[in-house]
């Protein structure tokens, strides 16, 4: 990983800080691979290596959640045809509820949701957890395609152990849900059972122009989750930057179960 950014270590690194002087990462390539881990009590940086960790970059489908939690209502079963959908998944995801929709991040899902919202409403959850409403009002922005809603990692980072905080909240309950799916069988799956996560895609914004960048959200562990960790790793899509993730948590000593036959294992 990339230490030329000069991000500055916040807060208390000591849970961390022996294993970090024995990491050797064996992830993509080092210098496209950045990482934030918040103490989710305090919201304070426990450890970065992150440059602009503070500027807004789009962050692709990790603003889901927060658009499912501007929608009224239950959330229905819809389907997802697939391409003619606007669904990454060619095929199609077929008819989906909502937790399997977000731990796969199906894009038809969230879009025909996306189209019932009411801005009004997605500013005030926007505001709620301290994050910026997209900059323009179509569905496609609201779900983070494109480039049209940027967050800073830091600020999306907070905005998720926030998120934990109201887990007692119906709606919040149904999205943690939803994320504890993903890392167990869902998009984010390289990291397993007894955490919390959701991936995305967005377009690169580096200087050095990648095909997209890939990110994973992990809040652990699962039932009361205590560490945030945000990872963006260049040309990759998101369960890629998942695999990342993993390794890294594996290497600091605080890795969720993983799954069998998972590469995340070997």
């Amino acid at each position: 990983m990339s230490t030329s950014c000069g991000a500055a270590n916040h807060g208390d690194s000591r849970p961390f800080k022996a294993a970090l002087l024995l990491l050797s990462i064996p992830i993509a390539h080092a210098a496209d691979v950045n990482y934030i881990v918040v103490d989710i009590r305090t919201r304070q940086v426990v450890k970065q290596d992150w440059p602009d960790a503070d500027k807004p970059i789009p962050v692709g489908s990790l603003v889901k959640p927060f658009t499912a939690l501007a929608s009224s209502g239950p959330f229905l079963e819809l389907t997802c045809n697939g391409t003619i959908d606007h669904c990454w998944l060619a095929k199609g995801h077929g008819r989906i509820a909502f937790r399997d929709a977000l731990a796969n991040s199906c894009n038809a899902y969230f879009l025909q949701l996306a189209r019932g919202i009411d801005s009004h409403s997605l500013t005030v959850v926007a505001a709620k957890f301290g994050i910026p409403p997209p900059d323009l009002e179509t569905p496609e922005a609201r779900i983070g395609l494109g480039q049209d809603w940027q967050i800073s990692p830091l600020t999306l980072t907070r905005a998720y152990c926030e998120l934990t905080s109201r887990a007692a909240e119906p709606r919040v309950a149904e999205i943690l849900a939803g994320m504890k799916l993903a890392a167990e069988s869902g998009t984010a799956g390289a990291i397993g059972r007894g955490a919390l996560a959701k991936t995305g895609t967005a377009p690169c914004m580096a200087k050095r122009k990648h095909k997209g960048d890939g990110f994973t959200i992990v809040l652990e562990p699962a039932d009361s989750p205590r560490t945030a960790l945000l990872v963006r790793v260049h040309g990759v899509p998101g369960a890629e930057a998942a695999k990342s993730a993993a390794l890294l948590l594996r290497q600091w000593g605080r890795f969720p179960t993983c799954p069998p036959n998972n590469e995340c294992a070997k």
